[in-house]
């Protein structure tokens, strides 16, 4: 038979007793200050302090896929009009340096850049002999009016009806 915890004899309940598998709480001291490092005594050196060092992390970082660039397929105008400016301002050394820079790339880039720099050159020699006929032109004018200011060599236009 199991005992009766309520005590009827007596006529007062009595409260049941805890069993020992229940944790108990245990009252927690208040928490006392860390004592402060005392000062050596007179001559002894004090042990050096070490400097706080953060912890290391432990993971290592995962690689990153490398990715090749994708090829030139095609200049871009601005690529066109540098390869012009490379032919116009350089010439033949231009646009050996165009071929040799461009030896790698895929045919249609290698042809345009080259393209581009031999068109540069020629506009530029073009516009040489247009400035230089022009300049040439200008200078006779001016030597053939002078000469004929002055009434030498025939240029004397008056009378000629």
């Amino acid at each position: 038979m199991a005992e009766d915890t309520n005590n009827t004899e007596q006529g007062a309940p009595v409260p049941p007793v805890p069993e020992p598998s229940e944790p108990v709480a245990q009252p927690v001291p208040p928490a006392q200050p860390q004592p402060q490092p005392q000062q050596p005594p007179m001559g002894q050196q004090m042990p050096p302090q070490q400097p706080y060092q953060a912890p290391q992390p432990t993971y290592q970082p995962q690689p990153q896929p490398m990715y090749m660039p994708a090829p030139l397929m095609q200049l871009t105008g601005g690529m066109k009009f540098g390869w012009f400016v490379v032919g116009a301002l350089m010439g033949i050394p231009g646009i050996v340096i165009s071929w040799l820079v461009n030896v790698d790339k895929l045919p249609q880039v290698k042809s345009d850049a080259l393209k581009w720099t031999i068109i540069g050159f020629v506009v530029w020699i073009v516009l040489g002999i247009l400035i230089g006929l022009a300049i040439g032109g200008m200078i006779t004018a001016m030597v053939a009016g002078a000469m004929g200011t002055a009434g030498y060599y025939g240029y004397d236009y008056h009378g000629t009806w």
